[in-house]
Parts: C-alpha cells; structure tokens; sequence
C-alpha cells in the first residue's frame, strides 16, 4: 500500500435551472416607447425635458426619434452573482487550507505507524503472544499521536497483517480528517490511509549456542542464572505463537561441554567406534607374590617378587559416548569425520604392574550427561536440554568451539539426521551464528596428547569460523581475566563480546544477542 494520500472529495453546486445557467431578470437593448403622438414632434409640442416626470429620470432620450431608452439597471444583478460565485470560492479556498491540514496530519499519522509496526516487531521478537503485540502496537499509535494537537483526527486502531511472500510485518489505520472552510461546500471530512510494513529476520538463521558446564558453574547460583537465560533467548527466536513464516527459518541447536564432549547418539558417526567397547591387553603381566619362610628358631623371613606371566590377557568395557578435541591436520577444520578424520573416544590403559585399568578422562564424572541437539526449532527439544545441564568437570573451551561450529556446518551433515541438516555456506539470505558462554579459563586438552593448549585451540579455531563468515557472539559470564580474553578475541566484533557478572545481567545478555541476530528494519 502507497504512502501516498488519498483523499475523497465531491462537491455540486444545485439549482432550478441546468447546471452551468444562472437566471437573470438583466434585459440588454430594449427600447421602450414612452410617446408615439404626431403632435409630439419637433419642439415637442411645446413640452420640455423639464418636464418630464421624475419617475423617467435616469432614461435616456433619443433627442432624433423622440423615443425613451430605459437604462440597464445592473446592480441586483450583480449582487446575484457575486453571492453565487463567493461559495465555490471559498470552498476551493477553504479546500486548499484543509487539504494542507490533512497532508499534516497523514505525516504525523505515518511516524505513529512506523513507529507502532517496529514495536509489534520487537514483540513478536520478545515471544510475545498475538494479542499483546496487537495492543503494543496500539499503545505505540496513540502515545505518538496524543503529543500534540489531534482537532478534527479520528483513526482506527492498527491492525496487523503478516505477508508470507515478503516475509514483512505490516500495519495499517485509516483516518478521516474534519473540515472547516470546505464545509460550506458540502465537503465535511478528508479521508486517508497509510500503512507500513517491518520485516522480521534476515532470511533463514541457524543459530548453535555452547554452554560452558564445567565444575565452577555449581557456585553462586550460576548454572539456575544461566537456565534462566537460555530459555528467555529461545523464547525470544523461536516465540510460542511460532515464528512468521516457514518455520524451518531459524532453527537452533545447543551443545554442553566441560572436559569434554558427549557425543551421545552421534558417537558411532564420529568416532566409527561403538558406545560399548572392550580394550584388550596381551602381554606380559607381572603379578606380585608373598612368599613366607620360617626357621626351626622362629625367625621369620619374608620378601616379595613378581610373577611373570607372558601370555596374559585382560579385557576392559568402556561405556562412554564422550570425545576429545580433534588431532592433527584437521585439528582447526569442520572436515566431516571420515577415514583418517575420526575424533577419537575415551580410552583406556592397562598397566601391567599393578593389573588395572584406567581411562583417559579420569573419572566418569569428567564426561558430562547433555546430549547435543542439532539444529531444530523444535522448542520442546532445546528446552529440554537446557533444563538437564549439570556442572562438573573442567573448562575444555575449544572443544565446546569446535562443536558449535560442527553444529551449523554443511560438512557435517553425514552425522545429522535429516531435518538437523545446515544450509550450504554461500546459500542465499541464510546466516550462521555461534554462541559461545563460559565462566571460567580454558584449561584441558587430552592428557599425554602434546597439543597445544585450549585458549590457543580455541583462537585457531574462531580464525577460521570467520573466514566462513559465521557470526559469533561471546558471552563471558563472571569470568576470570583470561577467560574473558579468549571469548573478546572469538567475537566477530567487541560489540558482540558481553562480560556479565550476575544473574540479571546475563539474561539481558542473552536477550540482547537474540533481539541483535534479527535484522530489524522498515522495509516500505
């Protein structure tokens, strides 16, 4: 709908006669005959002007022919058309006055409805329901309109209309605007439309958020402020009326990490290992013995050695679905796991002194219980996830990095299943933002594993998400100085890097950085 203004006028002017004719009582060129007496001539009989009665003065006198003219006596006509010509006069005068009223009036009435259609935007952003960001918009319309003088304005209340095609927001109100001048024409009010449209989103968004759910968040409430904030982020993205739309537009997906990753579902994929597996030792074993010797005296001696048994076998059950950091050349790429390229398991190792096992993670306490969602706007799904984070172990930042990546990644749709698939990296209108949060400092790698250490891993791999183009946003919450640094260098800009420090602020945080991914914007 054009901003244009429309305005509706008719006006008629109604008379006895045709239109266009005015009737006149004027007579041009008549003659009358005042005296057609022969004895009448010359001199007139003796009779002079003088003598002519008072009643013909104002006549003229044709001295040749002895006839009387009367005069055209112009001034009731002339009253009779200045009062018919002064009403459209002044209705078109009056008109001109009103219509620049009017034209006022619409561009104030425009701001409003800019103004309530990039509130209801924000509302329906927030999560809120249909009928709150109806009456949002409403209250945004009269609050502009009522800062000034609205004599002669009456509106309708805005309503809503959302365009699939275009994938905009629009509002429109019709107003009529009373007259003053133009009344006496018949024209009593001036009516006019206006309408403005948002689009919401910037196309198709596939968001990954990483949660830090290492030992450190179980202090002061952490983990609750951080459930807390989550949910207002998810609400905010993926509103509970649904996003406008196809909703396959924005889809999000959610990872945990503290030592390390749990692969969950994904762990044959990954790995090309089985969740249940058994680790094998042949060799040599050397079994420790008592041997006991006494004498006729009673003295006792005892001394110990080792038994070596060379052909000996052990056996372990590994029941872990939890993986560490990538090696090698892959180490900073999102190459999808493949011969050669498969992210490695928990392990374990058997000491053959001492006849046990032990596994690379420590203890399986190490290994956190979240599963990953991929990509989904499922709400259900990530809201579950959310609720079941719990805190243990240590800060492994890169691997929760690299798992964000992996999340939106193209490369990677051989592990997800088939609605969880990410978009092409060069696909049109499409964004891929990652969201990384820890409260601590990046500090465990694989035991034994030479590589460099998490904040390094974590850097190299935020390098090359950019030269993808993806978008990441860093939240450090409560964070020590040097978790703070690595999480300002990974943001896209400092802009999108937030340090808050209590359980309020971070779900400012959160709602910030979701409100931020939309592209909000009056389109037309």
């Amino acid at each position: 709908m054009g901003r244009g203004l429309s305005i509706r006028a008719e006006a008629r002017l109604t008379d006895s006669k045709p239109a266009g004719q005015i009737s006149s009582s004027r007579s041009h060129g008549a003659e009358t005959q005042i005296c057609h007496n022969p004895a009448m001539t010359g001199d007139m009989g003796g009779t002079h002007l003088a003598q002519i009665p008072a009643v013909w003065m104002g006549q003229r006198v044709n001295m040749k022919t002895g006839h009387l003219k009367f005069a055209a006596n112009e001034k009731g006509n002339v009253a009779i058309i200045a009062a018919l010509t002064i009403i459209p006069i002044v209705g078109i005068a009056g008109f001109a006055i009103d219509f620049q009223v009017t034209t006022t009036q619409k561009a104030r009435v425009q701001q409003a409805v800019d103004s309530a259609v990039l509130a209801a935007t924000k509302s329906m952003q927030d999560g809120k329901d249909k009928a709150y960001t109806l009456k949002e918009a409403n209250d945004y319309f009269n609050g502009i309109l009522n800062q000034s003088n609205n004599s002669g304005l009456t509106c309708t209340k805005i309503e809503l209309t959302y365009l699939e095609e275009t994938e905009e927001l629009e509002g429109y109100a019709s107003c009529e605007q009373r007259t003053t001048l133009s009344n006496v024409v018949g024209i009593k009010t001036l009516d006019f439309t206006v309408s403005s449209a948002a689009t919401y989103g910037i196309g198709k968004l596939e968001i990954a958020f990483v949660f830090d759910v290492s030992g450190s968040m179980s202090s002061s409430s952490r983990m609750t402020n951080l459930k807390v904030a989550a949910k207002e982020a998810v609400n905010t993205l993926l509103p509970v009326d649904g996003y406008p739309g196809d909703p396959e537009d924005v889809r999000l997906a959610m990872v945990s990490y503290d030592t390390m990753v749990n692969a969950g579902p994904y762990f044959k994929a990954v790995t090309n290992a089985d969740p249940v597996r058994t680790e094998v030792y042949k060799g040599p074993i050397y079994e420790k013995t008592t041997c006991k010797k006494q004498n006729k005296s009673g003295t006792c001696t005892e001394w110990n050695y080792a038994v070596k048994e060379n052909n000996a076998t052990r056996t372990y059950n590994i029941s872990s679905t939890c993986v560490w950091e990538r090696e090698g050349a892959d180490r900073y790429t999102d190459r999808g796991p493949a011969i050669g390229r498969w992210l490695r398991g928990v392990s374990a190792t058997f000491n053959p002194y001492t006849d046990t096992w032990s596994t690379d993670n420590g203890t399986s306490l190490w290994c956190n219980y979240d599963l990953p969602v991929p990509l989904t706007y499922n709400r259900d799904d990530l809201l579950n996830f959310i609720n079941k984070m719990t805190p243990r172990g240590n800060t492994a930042g890169h691997i929760g990095t690299a798992w964000g990546w992996y999340l939106v990644s193209p490369e990677w749709n051989n592990v997800w299943p088939a609605g969880s698939k990410a978009l092409p990296y060069d696909e049109p209108d499409a964004t891929k933002v990652v969201i990384m949060m820890s409260d601590g400092e990046y500090n465990q790698v694989r035991p034994g594993s030479g590589n460099p250490n998490s904040a390094t891993q974590a850097r190299a791999i935020c390098d090359e998400m950019k030269k993808k183009e993806i978008v990441i946003y860093t939240v450090a919450f409560s964070a020590p100085k040097a978790g703070q640094e690595v999480l300002a260098y990974c943001a896209t800009n400092p802009a999108f890097a937030y340090k808050p420090s209590n359980g309020q602020e971070l779900t400012e945080a959160y709602k910030e950085i979701a409100r931020s991914i939309s592209d909000l914007r009056i389109s037309r």
